[in-house]
């Protein structure tokens, strides 16, 4: 993985023993992995996206235009070839062509970060999470129909230093999210109310037993 310092993109295809140097890729940029494909891996660097389709020893350019120039977060989601989500200063940007080309959301003005949890009961599309800017108010966000639309899961008593460094939603458990705080620990939170759909009583149809457990 690259560092801040100058250091180049490198993979290795001896479980780590040793590392080559990528290239088509400039140093220091963001590498990432798709979810699905284990020889395809995506890169950032200065408003470009790139894609290896050989494991990460070569990369291009995808010719991607309109992305944030700098301080940009993606990643791909899991179970979704080439399904890829980008935060960045400018907005929050979408492609489900392997970086090709991108749609921003219409609803975010920027992002920070963005991460992915458990879908909503009923909804096939995993559950989006957000550290950005919806509608002109900057918090921590879900979204349970891919971005359409958001629901603030903070509130103003509940912000932090660096909030959204770290981002991702629970993959077994609808609406908890981890947000890493840069300084005050790894927070995370549930849904009010719980975590499961509430369910409607039935009404018994035979009599109920006479005998009842022993326990308190």
């Amino acid at each position: 993985a690259p560092g801040d310092s100058g250091q180049p993109v490198v993979y290795s295809v001896g479980f780590g023993t040793s590392w080559s140097q990528s290239s088509g890729v400039p140093a220091n940029a963001v590498v990432e992995s798709d979810r699905v494909n284990p020889n395809k891996f995506y890169a950032f660097s200065n408003g470009t996206f790139y894609v290896s389709t050989n494991g990460g020893q070569s990369f291009s350019s995808t010719g991607a235009t309109g992305l944030p120039s700098s301080g940009v977060k993606f990643k791909a989601m899991p179970g979704r070839e080439g399904d890829i989500w980008l935060a960045g200063s400018t907005g929050l940007f979408h492609s489900t062509n392997s970086g090709a080309s991108f749609t921003r959301l219409s609803n975010v003005t920027s992002g920070i970060n963005v991460g992915f949890g458990r879908a909503a009961p009923g909804q096939t599309y995993m559950a989006l999470f957000l550290a950005g800017t919806v509608d002109g108010v900057t918090g921590v966000y879900r979204s349970d129909n891919a971005g359409a639309t958001w629901l603030r899961i903070n509130d103003d008593q509940h912000q932090y230093g660096n909030m959204g460094e770290a981002l991702t939603g629970d993959p077994r458990i609808w609406g908890r999210v981890y947000l890493g705080t840069n300084g005050r620990g790894v927070l995370y939170a549930d849904r009010t109310g719980g975590t499961t759909a509430p369910t409607t009583p039935t009404t018994p149809t035979t009599t109920p037993p006479t005998s009842v457990s022993s326990s308190p």
